[in-house]
């Protein structure tokens, strides 16, 4: 009797083994608690692209109606925003074809002299409403950052038959630019090949060269170095500018206040 009242109690110490957290198990666990939390979208509520081991966090937005891409980049637990010296990021939109947008600094309240926490950017193919994945890129002194981002599938999204193609510009562009005004002629519209800048430039690249020399044409919406790709007739001659988007400014301002418009001459970098 004293036999069987002395081993219970040490099979229930030794007994059922499974019942007992193993070693390794309590090794790992202070493991998972660590383990980072992942976001997936900002607090403008746009999606986030991971930069280098979660030392940036890059949100991208988008303003349809505006046909405007707003890049936010904030630090790596994406509860501040995080300055960068950047000229410009680049993002890659997974369409057919691709579509490569040129975001320049933005700089917000507060943002260092210098740098910029939020880069903006305008496409025609940013007019259709759809859900849009791609890549975000930038160079931050003397490291290439890159990250994928996709956002996620919205009810507004639905592209149904009233939906614009991606290839078809959108009536607005076709308003001002196929349509004369002001000192913008007829014969500007013929001589510009009766298109639009989102079809005419379609899958090109610009580079935004700030490296100005004596000598250089200028854009005459950003007094930046224009890019001999890109040029537009205008009242009878030929201007260059440094991207698309500037076409539609200074298309505008040739309609409504032709009066702002100079000379091509007058645009060169002294």
């Amino acid at each position: 009797m004293r036999y069987w009242l002395l081993t219970l109690p040490l099979a229930a110490v030794v007994g059922c083994g499974s019942g007992a957290p193993a070693p390794n198990e309590a090794t790992h666990a202070p493991r998972q608690e660590a383990t980072h939390d992942h976001k997936e979208y900002g607090p403008h509520g746009g999606p986030l692209a991971e930069w280098g081991d979660h030392e940036y966090h890059a949100e991208f937005t988008v303003d349809h109606a505006e046909r405007r891409a707003t890049v936010y980049v904030f630090d790596r637990e994406v509860k501040a925003p995080r300055p960068v010296a950047a000229e410009r990021l680049t993002v890659t939109l997974k369409l057919t074809p691709p579509v490569a947008l040129t975001l320049l600094p933005a700089p917000q309240p507060g943002d260092p002299a210098g740098s910029a926490s939020a880069f903006t950017g305008a496409d025609e193919a940013l007019g259709r409403k759809r859900s849009l994945a791609g890549t975000i890129s930038a160079q931050i002194g003397t490291k290439r950052y890159s990250g994928d981002f996709r956002e996620a599938a919205h009810s507004n999204h639905a592209e149904g038959p009233s939906a614009p193609s991606a290839l078809e510009p959108t009536q607005r562009e076709k308003d001002l630019f196929l349509k004369p005004g002001g000192i913008y002629t007829s014969t500007d519209i013929a001589k510009n090949g009766n298109t639009v800048p989102s079809v005419k430039y379609r899958g090109l690249e610009f580079a935004h060269d700030d490296d100005l020399k004596p000598g250089d044409k200028l854009c005459p919406v950003t007094v930046n170095k224009a890019d001999d790709k890109c040029q537009w007739w205008v009242n009878g001659k030929e201007y260059q500018f440094c991207c698309p988007p500037c076409l539609e400014k200074f298309v505008k301002q040739a309609k409504e206040t032709p009066e702002r418009i100079k000379e091509p001459e007058a645009y060169v970098h002294q």
